[in-house]
């Protein structure tokens, strides 16, 4: 019997020693970024960060993050022969739960994570695990492999998808996170041409609207994404990317759930992105212009608190609706001194005015965002930087069945933000990272704390403004 087994062990052992042959030992590609702060408000009790407690940090992030976050990225080739390489990728995830949705009011910081909208396709508020910020503060994010050839790039799996961000916003304009598989990197010697399907879904376990029972009322939507990259354009180079939304429910869905969740006409997100750059021995500039449009479901694209993370999510509510932004951000060095700036502009158009969208401000206007941030270099390891932003909204149309928490005691509300911070860095660049700050931040404006909605009216005492102390440590690597 022994016999028998001898010509099948020993092409089991041909095989994987041909295997092992064909793959390529390396150390485990390890990288990830952190952040962790004390902070303490001259009045008092709670320190009241993420802006305005909405959405991204539109004022500038710098003195103005409450939470601890970590993302530790772990990948490694496993096959490669002749060309063809075959690798593992996996993101995990940590941050401290500080939402002022979430949490008792009478304790704990009030820094907003929460980005998924009710119900809205690809980001529940609680618990669907597809919408990175839907108060899921500990998962993991990416799990996706790739197979790389010389001519092209396959890839499945769970993944960021096109992200891109404005680091002292901590704001993404372009973000399709999600299920799905693609192929990239296809030369078309003007550029390069990716395609991608990526899945958003919902589990219906939110009771936003009452009671509706949607718990077994699962909704899908498909974003099919094309990205046309590195187009060179003379005096830099062009990414143009569309993501079509293609909503995706059955008649049953329909029967059960006749709201626009599950009549939702499909839209698009339109993104163009230049970039720029001068790197030369006394300046290093690089520049990004971005002009986006979004239609229904993608038309949040023209807000700014609202729109954190573009095209990760597809709001079905918003019909009839068109939004417009406009982006200008950058980093410049020049000796001693450095400065990342960041100027945006939203237009926002719906005809939508309903108990499904009660929670879009403006109705139809506009809002703009300045954020600047100087520093000086004394010496290779020390730095005093200093962020200034102010932000306004102006609402062109609320007569049409107006919410109590879109309306301000001033008619275009503002917010604005100070901070100065003394740093310790390895090195002179924007970019040099660790970095430890002592900073001091003072915040106010109409949209901020008490002005803001009756919850910040407890939360802050009735005040629009907030003086705060603290320390931030942040680092990547």
């Amino acid at each position: 019997m022994k016999a028998k087994w001898l010509p099948l062990a020993a092409g089991i052992a041909l095989a994987a020693g041909s295997l092992a042959a064909s793959v390529t030992a390396s150390a485990v590609d390890f990288h990830g970024y952190f952040r962790a702060s004390a902070q303490a408000s001259m009045r008092g009790g709670d320190v009241y960060c993420g802006g305005n407690g909405k959405r991204g940090h539109k004022v500038g992030r710098l003195g103005d993050e409450c939470d601890t976050y970590a993302e530790l990225s772990f990948s490694q080739d496993v096959y490669n022969k002749a060309n063809n390489k075959f690798s593992v990728h996996t993101l995990v995830m940590y941050g401290t739960k500080e939402d002022d949705n979430q949490i008792d009011r009478q304790g704990g910081s009030f820094q907003n994570i929460g980005m998924g909208e009710g119900d809205a396709f690809g980001g529940n508020r609680y618990n669907d695990g597809i919408n990175h910020n839907s108060g899921q503060r500990n998962s993991i994010r990416e799990l996706f492999v790739k197979y790389d050839t010389d001519n092209y790039t396959i890839w499945g799996g769970k993944r960021y998808y096109n992200r891109s961000d404005i680091h002292i916003m901590d704001f993404y304009y372009l973000n399709d996170e999600g299920y799905g598989a693609g192929i990239e990197n296809i030369d078309t010697g003007l550029g390069n041409l990716d395609f991608a399907v990526i899945k958003g879904q919902n589990d219906g376990s939110d009771t936003t609207f009452g009671s509706l029972d949607l718990g077994k009322n699962w909704r899908h939507v498909y974003k099919l994404d094309f990205k046309w990259r590195q187009i060179p354009v003379g005096f830099g180079t062009l990414d143009a990317n569309l993501i079509y939304g293609l909503p995706w429910v059955s008649k049953y869905q329909k029967k059960q759930d006749n709201t626009r969740l599950s009549n939702a006409d499909s839209g698009v997100l339109a993104t163009l992105d230049h970039t720029f750059g001068i790197n030369t021995d006394s300046l290093n500039l690089t520049n990004h212009f971005v002009i986006q449009w979004g239609t229904n479901g993608f038309g949040y694209v023209g807000q700014i608190d609202n729109a954190n993370h573009a095209g990760e999510y597809y709001d079905p509510r918003t019909a009839d609706t068109n939004g417009v932004r406009l982006t200008d951000h950058g980093v410049m060095d020049i000796g001693n001194f450095g400065v990342g700036y960041a100027l945006m502009w939203a237009h926002y158009d719906t005809n939508t005015h309903n108990m499904e969208n009660t929670w879009v401000y403006p109705r139809s206007g506009w809002e703009y965002a300045i954020v600047l941030r100087p520093e000086y270099k004394w010496t290779e390891f020390t730095r005093t930087t200093l962020e200034l932003g102010y932000s306004q909204m102006k609402t062109v149309n609320t007569s049409v069945n107006p919410r109590a928490w879109d309306k301000f005691e001033a008619k275009d509300p503002d917010l604005y933000k100070v901070t100065l911070a003394q740093q310790f860095t390895p090195g002179k660049g924007f970019w040099a990272r660790p970095a430890i700050r002592f900073y001091a931040s003072y915040q106010g404006g109409d949209q901020f704390g008490g002005k803001f909605d009756q919850a910040g009216d407890r939360k802050l005492n009735h005040h629009n403004y907030q003086f705060s102390l603290g320390s931030q440590v942040e680092a990547w690597w």
